[in-house]
């Protein structure tokens, strides 16, 4: 409940402002929390990055929060769309060969089968309450990654905190 000032006009001190005036504040600190949360970020949780701006950068910008590992794990991955379509499983966040991180999601198949791994760079992924979202990729692009071989990652433990972004619903 947002608690409003006590009148100071010569009012009683228990009296409150009338319910116009309250209403119209609490409408006015909305709307500019509103546009202090877009000026902050010229790129929404779920949109890609502008051209020319690397991931890296562009998830610095989606006010990254730090989460366990392990509470990312087996979360559904959705298209940051407005169908919100579903691509699949996070399945692991491993550590590649250069040092970066990624997720491995699993893409495609029924029920499990016919499902293969794909690694995303963790950078392109955002939260949206207890789903992923996956940005600056396409499905199609996502279906054209390599599948992963098992043995040629390094898994993080579930115990470690990385940074994910925050996305904004897309609809």
């Amino acid at each position: 409940m947002i608690q409003f000032p006590q009148a100071t006009n010569g009012a009683s001190p228990g009296h409150r402002m009338p319910l116009a005036r309250q209403l119209t504040t609490a409408v006015l600190l909305f709307l500019l929390q509103g546009a202090t949360v877009s000026a902050q970020s010229p790129t929404p949780g779920g949109a890609p990055p502008p051209p020319g701006m690397s991931l890296a950068a562009s998830a610095a910008m989606r006010f990254p929060q730090p989460i366990q590992v392990g509470d990312l794990l087996q979360r559904i991955v959705i298209e940051p769309v407005e169908s919100q379509s579903y691509l699949g499983k996070l399945e692991q966040i491993v550590r590649q060969s250069d040092g970066s991180l990624a997720a491995l999601i699993t893409l495609d198949g029924f029920l499990g089968f016919g499902a293969r791994l794909v690694a995303v760079p963790v950078d392109a992924l955002v939260l949206l309450g207890n789903v992923v979202e996956v940005v600056a990729f396409t499905p199609a692009q996502l279906r054209q990654l390599p599948s992963v071989v098992p043995g040629t990652t390094t898994p993080v433990s579930l115990n470690e905190i990385i940074k994910v972004g925050l996305a904004k619903p897309s609809h």
